[in-house]
Protein backbone atom coordinates (compact mmCIF):
# COMPACT_ATOMS: atom_id res chain seq x y z
CA UNK A 1 0.00 0.00 0.00
CA UNK A 2 1.68 3.63 -0.79
CA UNK A 3 0.97 6.54 1.38
CA UNK A 4 -0.21 8.89 -0.42
CA UNK A 5 -2.92 12.19 -0.67
CA UNK A 6 -5.48 11.94 -3.23
CA UNK A 7 -6.04 13.61 -6.15
CA UNK A 8 -7.43 16.88 -6.21
CA UNK A 9 -8.74 16.52 -9.86
CA UNK A 10 -9.80 12.84 -8.88
CA UNK A 11 -13.35 12.54 -7.11
CA UNK A 12 -13.50 10.20 -4.11
CA UNK A 13 -16.39 8.44 -4.17
CA UNK A 14 -18.39 5.67 -1.80
CA UNK A 15 -21.20 3.25 -1.99
CA UNK A 16 -21.39 2.95 2.15
CA UNK A 17 -23.76 4.94 4.10
CA UNK A 18 -24.12 3.25 7.08
CA UNK A 19 -21.70 4.35 10.04
CA UNK A 20 -21.88 3.70 13.37
CA UNK A 21 -21.60 6.17 15.56
CA UNK A 22 -20.36 4.32 18.37
CA UNK A 23 -17.23 3.08 15.81
CA UNK A 24 -16.61 7.14 14.57
CA UNK A 25 -16.06 7.89 18.23
CA UNK A 26 -13.81 5.27 18.86
CA UNK A 27 -11.70 6.35 15.50
CA UNK A 28 -11.76 9.92 16.79
CA UNK A 29 -10.24 8.99 20.55
CA UNK A 30 -7.59 6.86 18.82
CA UNK A 31 -7.04 9.67 16.59
CA UNK A 32 -7.31 6.84 13.34
CA UNK A 33 -8.01 8.98 10.59
CA UNK A 34 -6.60 6.34 7.89
CA UNK A 35 -8.19 6.00 4.83
CA UNK A 36 -7.63 3.58 1.89
CA UNK A 37 -8.76 4.77 -1.48
CA UNK A 38 -8.56 2.34 -4.70
CA UNK A 39 -6.25 3.91 -7.75
CA UNK A 40 -7.21 6.60 -9.57
CA UNK A 41 -9.68 5.11 -12.72
CA UNK A 42 -11.75 7.17 -14.99
CA UNK A 43 -16.05 6.45 -14.93
CA UNK A 44 -18.52 7.69 -16.75
CA UNK A 45 -16.04 10.54 -18.22
CA UNK A 46 -14.04 11.12 -14.69
CA UNK A 47 -11.52 10.66 -12.65
CA UNK A 48 -12.49 8.71 -9.16
CA UNK A 49 -10.94 7.20 -6.71
CA UNK A 50 -13.00 4.32 -4.30
CA UNK A 51 -12.45 4.06 -0.75
CA UNK A 52 -11.90 0.42 -0.13
CA UNK A 53 -11.84 1.03 3.51
CA UNK A 54 -11.96 3.58 6.66
CA UNK A 55 -15.23 4.96 6.03
CA UNK A 56 -15.52 5.08 9.90
CA UNK A 57 -11.92 6.97 9.95
CA UNK A 58 -13.14 9.48 7.48
CA UNK A 59 -16.07 10.58 8.99
CA UNK A 60 -13.89 11.00 12.05
CA UNK A 61 -11.12 13.07 10.75
CA UNK A 62 -13.91 15.77 9.23
CA UNK A 63 -15.70 15.59 12.97
CA UNK A 64 -12.12 16.57 14.27
CA UNK A 65 -11.33 19.03 11.38
CA UNK A 66 -8.39 16.87 10.58
CA UNK A 67 -7.23 15.91 6.84
CA UNK A 68 -7.53 11.72 6.38
CA UNK A 69 -4.22 9.93 5.97
CA UNK A 70 -4.96 8.64 2.94
CA UNK A 71 -3.59 5.03 1.71
CA UNK A 72 -3.61 4.18 -2.35
CA UNK A 73 -4.30 0.30 -2.31
CA UNK A 74 -2.50 -1.83 -4.78
CA UNK A 75 -3.05 -5.40 -6.15
CA UNK A 76 -0.95 -6.42 -3.46
CA UNK A 77 -2.92 -5.40 -1.18
CA UNK A 78 -6.45 -5.67 -2.40
CA UNK A 79 -6.99 -7.74 -4.66
CA UNK A 80 -10.43 -6.15 -6.27
CA UNK A 81 -7.78 -3.42 -7.60
CA UNK A 82 -6.60 -5.80 -10.45
CA UNK A 83 -10.12 -5.73 -11.50
CA UNK A 84 -9.57 -2.21 -12.66
CA UNK A 85 -6.86 -3.12 -15.19
CA UNK A 86 -9.90 -5.59 -17.30
CA UNK A 87 -12.98 -4.16 -15.77
CA UNK A 88 -14.04 -1.06 -13.86
CA UNK A 89 -17.84 -2.52 -14.07
CA UNK A 90 -16.41 -5.85 -12.34
CA UNK A 91 -14.48 -3.67 -10.04
CA UNK A 92 -17.24 -1.46 -9.22
CA UNK A 93 -19.85 -4.38 -8.38
CA UNK A 94 -17.22 -5.80 -6.36
CA UNK A 95 -16.67 -3.11 -3.98
CA UNK A 96 -19.84 -2.09 -3.87
CA UNK A 97 -21.17 -1.79 0.19
CA UNK A 98 -25.03 -0.63 0.78
CA UNK A 99 -26.22 2.69 -1.37
CA UNK A 100 -26.12 4.22 -4.51
CA UNK A 101 -22.31 5.89 -5.35
CA UNK A 102 -22.10 8.88 -3.96
CA UNK A 103 -19.66 11.99 -3.65
CA UNK A 104 -18.21 12.11 0.03
CA UNK A 105 -17.30 15.93 -0.31
CA UNK A 106 -21.06 16.47 -1.00
CA UNK A 107 -22.94 13.78 -0.09
CA UNK A 108 -24.75 13.96 -3.76
CA UNK A 109 -25.72 10.73 -5.48
CA UNK A 110 -23.51 10.97 -8.49
CA UNK A 111 -24.49 7.05 -9.94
Amino acid sequence: MTHARHSKQALIISSQRYLDGVIVQAKRAAQDYAVTLSPEFEIDGRRVRVVLDGHHSLAAARADGIEPRYKIAGVSTCDDVALLESSVDDFMASVWIDSDWYDVATGQNIF
